[in-house]
């Protein structure tokens, strides 16, 4: 074997200094290789997935020219972004040519530059597609980026070989970043679940991440659990329905449903929400059907078929708003329909404030007797929806478009599926059932 002479030896040595100050979490690794999404999500310490994305975001901006975006949904200050991130991650690798100012970073020897970008001002500005000629898109935080700007923002990767970094901790259920690149994974997808700890972390024992995640447990498990494992954030006390509820009710089984048939609407126009129609038998939903950009006609005829046009079966159907026509077609066809207006006095005016608030509690009273789809969407609007008070201190839901702001959807499947089961302030079932119902109460 050779001898190495002093300057090989010693460029060597700095070889292998540079590949161990390059190196990135395991899972990291495979990030490398170019695809068009890069999802990584877990709790804090899990992966060290800031730490090994930014290091492989400005690794690339080293190796080449790249022209790279790191954006939020709200950002005030360069302080809210991965920028002193960035700057210390160049410094740490040890790179040269790099300018630092308060607008932007560059490579001044290949031209790479890196800007730093709030969604929510891009989307005010009508200026998202400024964006379209950049390589690397990096959603830091991503939980809290809105399904208005996802829908704005994934059409905008147009330049070839563009690639979208999405990094995030769960905050609910069903976070929009989660259902659109997890959930619903797309091609040309690399996801990355990061556990907690020394598992995917191999510095962890080198950190204060331990003991910080001991003091946390302490303190206070169920926010623990959040920040340190990854587990969608326990739900604000305004929540009507909880989440371990809806997921039993989701689990439950009823093999031999007793009761009457119905059947609840919540019909959408020609926008992008979907008409949404579920059929029940006692407890039990036993049909769905959802139907996008159709007339009150297709929507109307739609519900007779799930029906075979049975004049005994109720139809309820919210005419809000562009419900009307479902419900004059529904009647043209001989349907038993019973118009259910949003806005119009709950039957118990005293402790509610309208008539969805007091479908929403009604259906809280039954929700660990019933059995529903399992379904990721349902689950996110049961378990979303929240209420506070009105003038008179009774209950209030909040309106569809708060939600909405929050969610980025209506919740049409939720309040589709509380028309079926609702009827007067209670739920219909059978004299059997509903003494059955008693009878395991008591017990």
């Amino acid at each position: 074997m050779a001898t190495l002479t002093h300057n090989e030896e010693s460029t060597l040595i700095q070889l292998l200094q540079q590949e161990d100050l390059e190196r990135v979490a395991p899972k990291f690794e495979a990030w490398r290789k170019p695809a068009r999404y890069k999802i990584a999500y877990g709790g804090r310490g899990a992966g060290a997935k800031s730490w090994s994305a930014v290091s492989l975001v400005v690794q690339a901006g080293e190796e080449s020219k790249k022209r790279i975006v790191c954006l939020r949904e709200t950002q005030n200050s360069l302080e809210e972004s991965v920028y002193s991130l960035i700057q210390s991650t160049i410094n740490r690798l040890q790179y040269k040519n790099w300018k630092v100012t308060k607008e932007y970073i560059e490579n001044t020897k290949n031209g790479t530059h890196i800007i730093f970008r709030g969604l929510k001002d891009l989307r005010a500005a009508h200026n998202i597609k400024s964006l379209d000629d950049y390589d690397i898109f990096l959603v830091e935080e991503a939980a809290p980026i809105t399904h208005e700007s996802w829908r704005i923002l994934t059409p905008t990767l147009r330049k070839k070989g563009s690639e979208l970094w999405a990094l995030f901790n769960r905050e609910e259920e069903m976070d929009p970043v989660y259902e659109r690149f997890v959930v619903n994974e797309r091609k040309n997808s690399m996801i990355l679940h990061l556990q907690p700890g020394p598992i995917d972390n191999p510095w962890w024992y080198q950190s204060e991440l331990p003991a910080e995640m001991e003091e946390d447990f302490k303190y206070d498990e169920d926010e623990a659990i959040h920040i340190w494992h990854g587990e969608p954030r326990k739900q604000g006390f305004k929540s009507i329905l909880s989440r371990s509820r809806i997921r039993a009710a989701m689990n439950r089984v009823i093999t031999d449903p007793e009761g009457m048939e119905s059947i609840g609407c919540d019909p959408a126009d020609m926008g992008d929400d979907k008409t949404q129609i579920y059929k029940r038998k006692g407890l039990k939903i036993t049909d769905h059907r959802q139907l996008a950009k159709m007339d009150g006609v297709i929507i109307a005829n739609e519900i007779g078929d799930m029906i075979n046009r049975d004049p005994s079966i109720s139809v309820r159907i919210d005419t809000t708003g562009i419900g009307t026509s479902t419900r004059d077609q529904s009647k043209v066809l001989g349907l038993k329909v019973i118009p259910i207006n949003w806005a119009q006095n709950a039957e118990n005016k005293d402790k509610y404030a309208d008539i969805v608030t007091e479908m929403w509690f009604s259906l809280k009273e039954v929700i660990d007797e019933i059995d529903i789809p399992n379904d990721p969407q349902l689950m996110r609007e049961l378990s979303g929806r929240q209420y506070g008070y009105d003038s008179k201190n009774r209950y209030k839901i909040e309106s569809k478009v708060e939600f909405k702001k929050r969610y980025g959807k209506s919740p049409d499947k939720a309040d589709a599926l509380i028309l079926t089961f609702y009827q007067g302030g209670s739920i219909i079932m059978s004299n059997k059932t509903r003494a059955d119902l008693r009878a395991r109460r008591r017990q």
